[in-house]
């Protein structure tokens, strides 16, 4: 201990001694002297180590050398550094108390910890690697209360926690090493990149290796190494893309039909099957007997199915087979069939049509066309599995929510075309098991339409139509037809496109009726669909009341007969200008909110003091009386329309389609309505106003026959118009009247060829010239031409490039593209493909 005390007070002496040295003698120098003071430290510790009891004086003593030693080594550091050299700090400042022992680092306990957690990782990676390939070691998988199938997600987390605990390692040594060889000086650097090469080695040892050792993994097939014995896995088939697409049957819940059953060959067991069964015969293909008259074909070349499920549709056990055809080694082709699996068909469900017939397909049921009204009865399953409670869910169109609840019998209604998977559960037969079969709805050959009617007052009904699967947009016109079911009478049509499908309707009164609608396609097939109500409500009111009538001739008011009145709706004039009086003289019930209005063409009338409303007819226009009465407290109506009748008309208007009425756009039709006569010899017709139905108009023409061209109104879907003219007399008379017959236009075929005139075989060589033409119907707008070569696309007017040459200066096949359009027609485009040779 007297070396340490002389050298710190020789050394303090001598602190200026070694300026004259150069600074490189200097660093040689200093790195001597750190020696010595590492030398000293390690004998000052030893010292204090192996005298634990020495006095407490002494102790501080021995304290203060090593203080001053690390103070002193530390200066010697910082004059390094000056000096431009870098190394690690030896010693450090410690304090050794009376009886101390060797303290363990954070860093070294945290290594042994994480090594120990390493090596236990790999020791269970191995451990339920044999449990997974050896199941019947230890008792068993299950005797160590962890499934197959748990052990096999166990292997595969722990094999990815080591896989990942390796990369993190590699890349934690690659980046120390990458910093430490970029961040040091004057000292050398083989060992950093060394540690550069073995993170490198580490991170690809760790991805190669663990992926390969998931891989094995995932490979290991669960129901091959518990099973040994089985050859084929069975399973109760689900919704196609739902989590229980695939539920194995194994007897841990009963089957129901209408089901699907698939089988499932386990690789290595039938391989060992064939082997025994067949030894040096070579196996040519397989097939699967569902027991219930299928015979399947196997699929094979990686796929380890059949080309389908077994459907079962009737209770009952069915024993499966696998047939197999092989070759003998004398060259015989034979055929061997070995009994598998024998399926249980606990119960079955009883579906049936209501009003179209269901039946079988491969491995569906099939019904339609639509709409398809389905009934379910599940009677037969609470009966063979005799349950007590009648619990049972049923969803029809598999939308997630349940649509009847513990009945046995649920009947539902399909309106789309497509394949259905509805479900039924038992909850007291399996929890968590849904029942289901595909069930496919077969499409109309025509659209197909339902009628509904909404009750908005008394005798008032708001009626609507929906077609099924969307078809509405085929339909081009339709009308609404009313009937009395008691007497097949018509009551009433209606045939105005722009009510659309919905819109409200008042019924006569109490009855029976009879609603239809017919319709016509854009490809000219007809059907209707129809639906019946019975209103056993009178009218709101009961009202009884009496129409007089004076003439020129006779001023006073004569009561009107009231029978063809009533019964036709019609009040029947012999003269004008005439006078009306109507009376008003019951109204039942008659409350304290009843509202009466009286209305001549839509003009209010009010009544005199007598309560009578008046009418003055001065020409021979029919006119429209209109009652009304309302109750809106109790919501009561009641609506009555009189027509007036001359008996003789001032004119008599007549418009004929001459020709035909039906047509392709753009169709010229030929109105007459020159055939139009007048009753008064002293009066003329003067001119005619033409309303073609389409929203043009002619006003005021002396022609009495006109030529009108049709096109296809596109924006509404509509081909169909009603032409009307308006006939005008010298006397001021006039007369309005509507076509014989609609104008049908329907959609022109759109035609558009290219050509390659001096090239019909559609080839040229390089450098030849390639004449095209274009073949359509129609008036061109523009023509737009992509000759596929990457160049930009010509467009031109008209007709102006309808014809077009071309030659190419690089073999290949070229995909020639035109899009015309049209000035009457929709745009149509057209494609056609050219190939050019050396």
């Amino acid at each position: 201990m007297e070396n340490t005390q002389s050298f710190l007070q020789q050394n303090t002496a001598m602190g200026t001694d070694n300026l004259h040295l150069n600074d490189e003698a200097k660093i040689q120098e200093l790195l001597k002297e750190q020696e010595k003071l590492q030398t000293l430290y390690n004998e000052v510790v030893a010292y204090i180590q192996q005298h634990p009891q020495m006095p407490t004086e002494e102790m501080i003593k021995y304290q203060t050398q090593l203080k001053q030693l690390s103070e002193y080594y530390q200066s010697n550091q910082q004059k390094l550094k000056t000096l431009g050299y870098s190394t690690i700090q030896v010693n450090k400042q410690v304090v050794i108390k009376s009886g101390a022992k060797k303290n363990i680092s954070l860093k070294t306990l945290f290594l042994g910890c994480s090594s120990l957690i390493f090596i236990f990782l790999i020791g269970l990676i191995f451990l339920f690697f044999y449990l997974v390939k050896n199941p019947a070691q230890f008792g068993g998988l299950e005797s160590l209360g962890i499934s197959a199938s748990i052990a096999k997600s166990l292997l595969q987390g722990l094999s990815l926690t080591v896989m990942l605990i390796v990369l993190l390692l590699g890349i934690i040594i690659l980046i120390i090493n990458i910093y430490k060889a970029f961040s040091e000086k004057n000292k050398s650097k083989v060992w950093y990149y060394g540690g550069i090469v073995l993170g490198i080695v580490i991170l690809a040892l760790g991805l190669g290796v663990g992926t390969k050792v998931l891989s094995e993994i995932e490979k290991i097939n669960i129901e091959e190494l518990t099973d040994p014995g089985s050859i084929v896995s069975f399973y109760m088939n689900g919704v196609p893309g739902e989590k229980q697409q695939f539920i194995k049957v194994d007897g841990s819940f009963p089957l129901i039909a209408p089901t699907n059953i698939s089988a499932h060959i386990l690789p290595t067991n039938f391989q060992n099957f064939l082997n025994k069964e067949l030894g040096s015969q070579i196996p040519r293909y397989r097939q699967l007997d569902c027991g219930n008259g299928q015979i399947l074909n196997y699929l094979g070349k990686g796929n380890q199915n059949f080309e389908r499920p077994c459907f079962y549709t009737k209770k009952g056990e069915y024993l499966s087979k696998i047939i197999i055809h092989y070759t003998t080694t004398t060259n015989e082709q034979k055929t061997a069939s070995y009994p598998l699996n024998k399926i249980t068909i606990g119960s079955e469900l009883t579906i049936q049509g209501i009003d179209k017939q269901l039946s079988g397909g491969k491995n569906e049921l099939v019904i339609g066309p639509l709409p398809a009204e389905i009934e379910f009865k599940a009677d037969k399953v609470f009966r063979d599995f005799n349950l007590a409670n009648y619990r049972v869910l049923w969803d029809g169109d598999n939308d997630g929510t349940d649509d009847k609840l513990d009945d046995a019998s649920f009947r539902f209604v399909y309106d789309k075309a497509q394949v259905y998977y509805p479900k039924v559960r038992f909850p007291d037969l399996a929890e968590n098991i849904s029942y289901t079969f595909p069930l496919r709805i077969e499409q109309s050959g025509t659209p197909v339409c339902g009628i509904k009617l909404q009750q908005k007052k008394v005798n008032e009904y708001l009626i609507s139509t929906a077609f099924f699967d969307g078809t509405e947009r085929f339909v081009s016109d339709y009308s609404f037809v009313f009937y009395d079911k008691a007497t097949g009478k018509l009551i009433d049509e209606i045939h105005n496109p722009d009510l659309g499908f919905q819109f409200d309707y008042r019924f006569p009164g109490k009855g029976t009726y009879i609603i239809r609608m017919n319709f016509i396609t854009n490809d000219d097939k007809k059907s209707s669909c129809e639906t019946e109500i019975q209103l056993l409500e009178k009218s709101a009111f009961n009202v009884l009341y009496e129409l007089h009538a004076s003439s020129p001739n006779d001023m006073t008011y004569k009561k009107m007969n009231s029978d063809p009145i009533l019964e036709k709706k019609v009040v029947a004039l012999a003269e004008i200008p005439t006078k009306l009086k109507l009376k008003l003289l019951k109204i039942e019930p008659k409350t304290f909110n009843t509202k009466i209005n009286v209305y001549f063409d839509e003009k209010p009338v009010v009544f005199t003091s007598e309560g009578e409303y008046l009418f003055d007819i001065r020409d021979a226009h029919p006119h429209k009386i209109k009652i009304q009465i309302h109750d809106k407290v109790r919501g009561l109506d009641y609506e009555e329309v009189l027509t007036t009748e001359i008996g003789l008309d001032d004119v008599i208007g007549k418009l004929q389609v001459l020709g035909e009425n039906i047509g392709f756009e753009p169709f010229e039709v030929t109105l007459d309505a020159s055939s139009s006569r007048l009753n008064d010899p002293n009066d003329q017709i003067t001119y005619f106003s033409w309303d073609f139905g389409d929203g043009q108009e002619q006003q005021k023409v002396s022609n009495g026959v006109i030529k009108h061209r049709y096109r296809f109104d596109y924006d509404k879907n509509n081909g169909t118009f009603l032409p009307k003219v308006t006939v005008y007399t010298q006397k001021g008379r006039s007369v309005t009247v509507e076509a014989n017959h609609r104008v049908v236009v329907k959609k022109q075929l759109i035609k558009l060829d290219i050509v390659p005139e001096s090239h019909p075989t559609q080839e040229a060589r390089i450098g030849d010239p390639v004449s095209f033409s274009l073949n359509f119907n129609g008036l061109p707008k523009k023509v737009a031409w992509d000759f596929g070569d990457g160049s930009h696309p010509i467009e031109c007017e008209g007709r102006t490039c309808t014809e077009m040459t071309k030659s190419r200066s690089e073999k290949g096949k070229y995909l020639i593209t035109v899009k015309m359009d049209f000035e009457d027609q929709q745009s149509v485009e057209q494609t056609m493909e050219f190939r050019v040779r050396n």
